[in-house]
C-alpha cells in the first residue's frame, strides 16, 4: 500500500490497510499520516512533494522479507486495535453525548 499525499487531514488509508492485513504501509508524513504509520516499524515513510524519498521509502517496502512483513502487519493491527476501538467509542459516545441511552 503507498499513499503519497502531500495533505492528509486524519490518515485514515492507513488504518484501513492495517485492518485488511496489509504490509508493509509506504506514505509521507503529511498531516495525520505521521501519526499513522511508524517508520521501520508498520511501514515506511517519507516527506512529503519528494518524489526521490518516496522512491526510497518504496525501496524500502520491496525488499522487506516475508517475517519483516508479518512482523509490520503485526504491529499495524496491534496500533489499531488498542487506539482504535470501535465498542469502546460508542460506550463513550453513549455514556458521554447521548446518556439518556444507557441505563
Amino acid at each position: 500500500m503507498v499513499v503519497p499525499s502531500r495533505q492528509e487531514p486524519f490518515g485514515r488509508i492507513p488504518l484501513e490497510a492495517f485492518a485488511a492485513g496489509a504490509a508493509p504501509i509506504v506514505t509521507t508524513t503529511a498531516g495525520g499520516l505521521a501519526e499513522q504509520v511508524t517508520d521501520g516499524v508498520t511501514g515506511f515513510t517519507s516527506e512529503p512533494a519528494r518524489p526521490d524519498a518516496l522512491a526510497a521509502a518504496i525501496d524500502r517496502a520491496l525488499a522487506t522479507t516475508p517475517k519483516q512483513r508479518d512482523r509490520m502487519r503485526q504491529a499495524g493491527q496491534s496500533q489499531l486495535s488498542s487506539r482504535f476501538d470501535h465498542d469502546a467509542a460508542v460506550g463513550r459516545f453513549l455514556g458521554e453525548i447521548a446518556s439518556w441511552v444507557v441505563r
